[in-house]
């Protein structure tokens, strides 16, 4: 059955603000609405500030990509060189010099002026940069973390402000959205690990088993039956638990070699990755990964200077690891395709969206990786800088490059935002922008996929083994919810054209998903201290789905030898050849169990041992022994906060997971 959607070619773009009363106002960062303000930032510190220009006809640029997208339009896929769309609508040398020299004379000091004039970066103390845009700068503590931000629409002589569309005054910054098991750890690599079989196993669920834990201190025995997730704790590498996939294994699982057979690897393209901080050993990793999997070394070029390592216990250490999965996974599912990695000095929206441009201007780029995310909801900045940051992934989409985001990694993100209300995930739900989910996946003894499921686990408790036996818990501990795809619907944008015939107004993400469930991960290689000795652990989050997809656009350019511009415009076009839907996962050994202890005996039904299920009464649970903390659990597959997965498109999975063959063939070849 074909996704097909009908409509008219929309005239306008469907970027509706839908504002809540709790955000601020515009100009103004949403996330102070909701932060702890803790008074005047400092006169001398030295803060950041980004003036976005404002395009010329940026209406009439949206409206031209979104025309280059439709294939109603006679204007589908012809694409304009960068160069030209700049020619065009950029801002003029003049406006930036204009721009710049205001700033100069209020005594900051220039950094730099961005690609085509769209932006002039800047930096001074806070009593000169307040003093230029007549704000006064709080810092804000939001979620542990401390960020300054202007309380006020920061203003400008009306000469200079007809040339902005957003000052950037705060370091508010995006997140990379990997994700653990529970407990989980590295592993050092011996002196001369093989491939196929490297180190974890790729049998990440087993038949049922029955497993039974004594507490005679307190006279309680409990016993328990279901599928078994994971190794034992005794296996030893090439089949370590609890699971993990390598390259071959992924390749084989989504019949991603027949591609290759047709040298439809990626060559002749370049797929960018752009990511904060990096990871100082890089170029290393990537090349053990590649010579350990047996792939072909990595054509990978880094632009930007890496300062974080994976041994680094600082607050950005995660970005080492972020870069080192998008680098080892772009090249794992496009091993042909050059990787362009650009390496921003801060994670703040304003470094990372000069990262794109960056990207975005090297020749040879056909598609953006960005596996970080904030919140629709206006946390992540405000309507002016939503704006400015459509009209840019406007013209990169009109310039035939795709730009792909992950969603997230908590689900509805009730969690992340105190349980207030439920938020999408942002730059993902830019109507210009193609936001990427998670799924679990399991593999069969043939290497296929043996099933899928929405990503999004709860995790129980039931024995706390230790030294001196296997104590059962008289109750068992349901934990909860830990994480899962972030999808939903913008606060911030309606729906878009390419969204016409689902049943929602406003743009809803996930448009696809791919593998991300960290419970069925894949297998990463770094440098795990100072001196040199390489590791290898078991990683997920949409960070891994975004990554894969991005490789998957970069191989299904190549094949259509041009640019494709935004994948979502096609998504909901194709068929079930090219897009696998993803339902929910049910199974007749869901885990159940019986507690004896003196008052009686306790029958603990596979609902009760996955709760709370939030109304997602359908899922897959197994027993699990975690090797790190020894204790046994049962973990549920399919509980994505409240997010159902169902038939046909669905606020978990979107429209499901690429199949890669029938993907390539049917947007390489097929005229819409």
């Amino acid at each position: 059955m074909s996704r097909r959607l009908i409509g008219p070619l929309a005239v306008a773009i469907a970027s509706v603000s839908l504002s809540m009363p709790a955000l601020a106002g515009r100009g103004v960062p949403g996330f102070t609405g909701r932060a702890i303000d803790l008074g005047s930032t400092p006169a001398n510190h030295v803060v950041p500030v980004t003036v976005w220009l404002r395009l010329h006809d940026a209406q009439g640029l949206m409206a031209k990509a979104q025309a280059m997208h439709d294939p109603a339009s006679a204007s589908f896929q012809r694409f304009q060189p960068l160069a030209s769309l700049a020619a065009q609508h950029a801002p003029t040398a003049a406006e930036a010099r204009m721009v710049a020299s205001y700033l100069a004379a209020r005594g900051l000091s220039i950094v730099e002026t961005g690609a085509n004039n769209l932006y002039v970066k800047a930096i001074g103390t806070s009593r000169d940069v307040g003093s230029a845009f007549s704000v006064e700068l709080h810092d804000f503590n939001f979620q542990g973390r401390t960020y300054f931000a202007n309380l006020s629409r920061p203003s400008m002589p009306a000469s200079v402000q007809s040339l902005v569309s957003h000052v950037g005054l705060t370091d508010f910054a995006a997140q990379p959205q990997i994700a653990h098991a529970k407990n989980s750890a590295p592993m050092a690599l011996a002196a001369a690990p093989t491939p196929d079989g490297l180190v974890f196993s790729g049998n990440c669920f087993r038949p049922p088993e029955t497993h039974t834990f004594t507490d005679p201190a307190n006279g309680i025995t409990a016993t328990y039956f279901g599928n078994r997730y994971g190794q034992d704790i005794t296996s030893a590498p090439p089949n370590a638990p609890p699971c993990g996939y390598q390259p071959s294994e992924i390749q084989t699982a989504y019949g991603l070699n027949t591609l290759y057979k047709a040298n439809l690897d990626g060559r002749g393209t370049t797929v960018a990755i752009v990511d904060a901080y990096g990871s100082t050993t890089i170029q290393q990793d990537a090349a053990a990964f590649s010579a350990l999997m047996g792939l072909p070394p990595p054509d990978l070029t880094v632009v930007g200077t890496p300062t974080e390592s994976n041994f680094s216990t600082d607050a950005n250490a995660g970005w080492a690891a972020e870069t080192t999965l998008d680098v080892e996974w772009v090249h794992s599912v496009a091993p042909g395709a050059k990787i362009l990695l650009v390496v921003t000095p801060t994670n703040s929206f304003n470094d990372l969206f000069g990262g794109i441009i960056t990207a975005a201007t090297t020749p040879g780029v056909s598609v953006i990786s960005n596996s970080w995310s904030g919140f629709d909801i206006g946390v992540a900045g405000d309507s002016e800088f939503y704006s400015s940051a459509d009209q840019l992934l406007a013209a990169i989409a009109a310039s035939g490059i795709g730009v792909n985001f992950s969603t997230g990694d908590f689900g509805n993100n009730a969690n992340q935002l105190g349980g207030l209300y439920t938020s999408t995930g942002w730059p993902a739900s830019s109507p210009f922008a193609t936001g990427i989910g998670g799924v679990s996946m399991g593999i069969n003894k043939k290497g296929h996929v043996n099933f899928q499921t929405a990503w999004g686990y709860n995790i129980t408790e039931i024995a706390d083994t230790t030294a001196l036996g296997s104590p059962a818990l008289d109750v068992p501990n349901n934990e909860g919810f830990q994480a899962g795809g972030t999808g939903g619907l913008s606060d911030t944008y309606g729906q878009p054209w390419f969204q016409r015939g689902l049943p929602y107004n406003r743009r809803a993400t996930p448009d696809i998903s791919w593998l991300a469930d960290p419970y069925t991960g894949v297998e990463i290689i770094f440098t795990g201290d100072s001196g040199g000795d390489l590791f290898i652990e078991v990683i997920g989050g949409t960070s891994l789905a975004c990554p894969m997809f991005s490789a998957l656009w970069g191989i299904t350019s190549a094949a259509a030898h041009h640019g494709l511009g935004q994948a979502a415009p096609y998504l909901y076009r194709l068929g079930d050849d090219a897009i696998t839907d993803v339902n929910a996962a049910a199974s007749p050994f869901n885990v159940v169990g019986a507690i004896n202890d003196p008052t009686g005996t306790n029958v603990e039904s596979s609902h009760e041992l996955a709760a709370p299920l939030q109304d997602l009464p359908t899922f897959f649970s197994a027993l699990y022994n975690s090797p790190h903390s020894t204790r046994w659990f049962v973990l549920t597959f399919g509980t994505d906060s409240t997010l159902p997965v169902g038939p046909g498109y669905d606020l978990a999975t979107g429209l499901g997971v690429p199949n890669p063959v029938g993907f390539v063939q049917e947007i390489a070849h097929r005229h819409f």
